[in-house]
Protein backbone atom coordinates (compact mmCIF):
# COMPACT_ATOMS: atom_id res chain seq x y z
CA UNK A 1 0.00 0.00 0.00
CA UNK A 2 3.11 2.59 0.83
CA UNK A 3 4.46 1.89 -2.53
CA UNK A 4 1.11 2.61 -4.01
CA UNK A 5 1.12 5.80 -2.21
CA UNK A 6 4.36 6.65 -3.54
CA UNK A 7 4.20 5.35 -6.70
CA UNK A 8 1.10 8.10 -7.00
CA UNK A 9 2.77 10.85 -5.85
CA UNK A 10 6.37 10.32 -7.94
CA UNK A 11 3.85 9.67 -10.83
CA UNK A 12 2.14 12.89 -10.13
CA UNK A 13 5.17 14.70 -9.22
CA UNK A 14 6.13 13.89 -13.02
CA UNK A 15 3.31 14.79 -14.66
CA UNK A 16 3.20 18.31 -12.85
CA UNK A 17 7.02 18.67 -13.75
CA UNK A 18 6.32 17.92 -17.54
CA UNK A 19 3.09 19.88 -17.70
CA UNK A 20 5.18 23.16 -16.31
CA UNK A 21 8.15 22.58 -18.57
CA UNK A 22 6.35 22.76 -21.50
CA UNK A 23 4.88 26.02 -20.44
CA UNK A 24 6.86 28.14 -22.70
CA UNK A 25 6.89 31.90 -20.96
CA UNK A 26 7.52 34.76 -23.62
CA UNK A 27 7.70 38.20 -21.72
CA UNK A 28 7.18 41.40 -23.31
CA UNK A 29 7.13 45.01 -22.04
CA UNK A 30 5.48 48.06 -23.12
CA UNK A 31 5.70 51.76 -22.53
CA UNK A 32 2.74 53.12 -21.61
CA UNK A 33 3.50 57.05 -21.97
CA UNK A 34 5.32 56.46 -25.30
CA UNK A 35 1.58 55.04 -26.73
CA UNK A 36 -0.62 57.18 -24.60
CA UNK A 37 1.80 59.92 -26.71
CA UNK A 38 1.04 58.35 -30.08
CA UNK A 39 -2.56 57.50 -29.26
CA UNK A 40 -4.80 59.61 -32.12
CA UNK A 41 -7.44 59.97 -29.04
CA UNK A 42 -4.96 61.62 -26.74
CA UNK A 43 -4.31 64.96 -29.11
CA UNK A 44 -8.49 65.35 -28.91
CA UNK A 45 -8.23 65.08 -24.99
CA UNK A 46 -5.28 67.18 -24.55
CA UNK A 47 -7.28 69.44 -27.12
CA UNK A 48 -10.20 69.15 -25.00
CA UNK A 49 -8.30 70.16 -21.47
CA UNK A 50 -6.90 73.45 -23.32
CA UNK A 51 -10.06 74.73 -23.95
CA UNK A 52 -11.28 73.84 -19.93
CA UNK A 53 -7.93 75.19 -19.16
CA UNK A 54 -8.12 78.36 -21.19
CA UNK A 55 -11.84 78.87 -20.12
CA UNK A 56 -10.68 78.65 -16.61
CA UNK A 57 -7.76 81.30 -17.32
CA UNK A 58 -9.44 83.69 -18.54
CA UNK A 59 -12.46 83.87 -15.64
CA UNK A 60 -9.18 84.13 -13.09
CA UNK A 61 -7.52 86.86 -15.20
CA UNK A 62 -11.43 88.64 -15.49
CA UNK A 63 -10.76 88.59 -11.66
CA UNK A 64 -7.78 89.66 -11.26
CA UNK A 65 -8.16 92.95 -13.77
CA UNK A 66 -11.52 93.49 -11.53
CA UNK A 67 -8.91 93.49 -8.71
CA UNK A 68 -6.34 95.30 -9.72
CA UNK A 69 -9.13 98.02 -10.83
CA UNK A 70 -10.31 97.78 -7.21
CA UNK A 71 -7.47 98.30 -5.81
CA UNK A 72 -6.36 101.33 -8.47
CA UNK A 73 -9.37 103.47 -7.46
CA UNK A 74 -9.00 102.59 -3.67
CA UNK A 75 -5.39 103.68 -3.96
CA UNK A 76 -6.44 106.93 -5.67
CA UNK A 77 -8.87 107.76 -2.78
CA UNK A 78 -7.16 106.26 -0.05
CA UNK A 79 -6.72 109.44 1.44
CA UNK A 80 -10.48 111.10 0.41
CA UNK A 81 -11.93 108.28 2.05
CA UNK A 82 -13.96 108.14 5.44
CA UNK A 83 -12.47 105.89 8.19
CA UNK A 84 -15.37 103.12 8.03
CA UNK A 85 -15.80 103.22 4.42
CA UNK A 86 -11.88 102.93 4.20
CA UNK A 87 -11.32 99.68 6.50
CA UNK A 88 -14.74 98.37 4.37
CA UNK A 89 -12.66 98.76 1.65
CA UNK A 90 -9.82 96.72 2.54
CA UNK A 91 -11.80 94.05 4.08
CA UNK A 92 -13.63 93.84 0.44
CA UNK A 93 -10.20 93.79 -0.97
CA UNK A 94 -8.82 91.32 0.98
CA UNK A 95 -11.78 89.11 0.40
CA UNK A 96 -11.40 89.54 -3.25
CA UNK A 97 -7.73 88.25 -3.29
CA UNK A 98 -8.46 85.82 -1.23
CA UNK A 99 -11.14 84.54 -3.46
CA UNK A 100 -8.11 84.92 -6.55
CA UNK A 101 -6.27 82.66 -4.61
CA UNK A 102 -8.10 80.26 -3.79
CA UNK A 103 -9.38 79.97 -7.64
CA UNK A 104 -6.21 79.29 -8.72
CA UNK A 105 -6.01 76.66 -6.72
CA UNK A 106 -9.29 75.32 -7.65
CA UNK A 107 -8.02 75.30 -11.55
CA UNK A 108 -5.15 73.07 -10.95
CA UNK A 109 -7.50 70.66 -9.13
CA UNK A 110 -9.84 71.11 -11.86
CA UNK A 111 -7.59 70.83 -14.50
CA UNK A 112 -6.58 67.34 -12.61
CA UNK A 113 -10.11 66.22 -12.42
CA UNK A 114 -10.61 66.36 -16.32
CA UNK A 115 -7.56 65.26 -16.91
CA UNK A 116 -8.26 62.19 -15.58
CA UNK A 117 -11.74 61.68 -16.78
CA UNK A 118 -10.29 62.39 -20.27
CA UNK A 119 -7.16 59.90 -20.41
CA UNK A 120 -9.28 57.52 -18.48
CA UNK A 121 -11.08 55.48 -21.41
CA UNK A 122 -7.84 56.16 -23.38
CA UNK A 123 -5.57 54.02 -20.56
CA UNK A 124 -8.35 51.36 -20.91
CA UNK A 125 -8.61 51.24 -24.57
CA UNK A 126 -4.15 50.89 -24.15
CA UNK A 127 -5.16 47.97 -21.74
CA UNK A 128 -7.68 46.06 -24.19
CA UNK A 129 -5.09 46.41 -27.20
CA UNK A 130 -1.93 45.44 -24.82
CA UNK A 131 -4.28 42.01 -24.39
CA UNK A 132 -4.63 42.23 -28.02
CA UNK A 133 -1.04 42.52 -29.28
CA UNK A 134 -0.08 40.03 -26.66
CA UNK A 135 -2.65 37.26 -27.74
CA UNK A 136 -1.98 37.49 -30.90
CA UNK A 137 2.10 37.65 -30.66
CA UNK A 138 1.57 34.50 -27.89
CA UNK A 139 3.12 36.89 -24.94
CA UNK A 140 2.19 35.04 -21.94
CA UNK A 141 3.41 38.35 -19.82
CA UNK A 142 3.40 42.45 -20.47
CA UNK A 143 5.32 44.52 -18.31
CA UNK A 144 5.22 48.30 -18.15
CA UNK A 145 9.08 49.35 -18.99
CA UNK A 146 8.23 52.52 -17.11
CA UNK A 147 6.46 53.84 -13.91
CA UNK A 148 6.06 57.76 -13.18
CA UNK A 149 9.24 57.88 -15.59
CA UNK A 150 11.21 55.50 -13.68
CA UNK A 151 12.35 52.30 -15.58
CA UNK A 152 11.38 49.39 -13.68
CA UNK A 153 13.58 46.97 -16.85
CA UNK A 154 16.99 46.20 -15.68
CA UNK A 155 17.62 44.83 -19.15
CA UNK A 156 14.98 43.80 -21.85
CA UNK A 157 15.58 42.77 -25.51
CA UNK A 158 14.40 45.34 -28.01
CA UNK A 159 12.58 42.77 -30.07
CA UNK A 160 10.39 42.03 -26.81
CA UNK A 161 9.03 45.87 -26.70
CA UNK A 162 5.47 45.91 -28.17
CA UNK A 163 4.48 49.63 -27.48
CA UNK A 164 4.83 49.59 -31.34
CA UNK A 165 2.71 47.13 -32.42
CA UNK A 166 0.16 48.55 -29.85
CA UNK A 167 0.19 51.60 -31.47
CA UNK A 168 -0.13 50.33 -34.55
CA UNK A 169 -3.12 47.99 -33.93
CA UNK A 170 -4.75 51.48 -32.39
CA UNK A 171 -4.62 52.93 -35.97
CA UNK A 172 -6.39 49.84 -37.57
Amino acid sequence: MKQKTFFSIVLFSLMAFSAFAQTTLKVGYADIDYILGNMPETIKAQADLDIVKDRLIKTRDSLVIDYNTKLKEYKENAETLVPATKKETEIKLTQIERGIQRFEADIQTAINIKKDELLKPIYNRIGVLITTVAKQNRYTHIINSQIDGNSVLLYAEEKTDISDLVIAEAKK
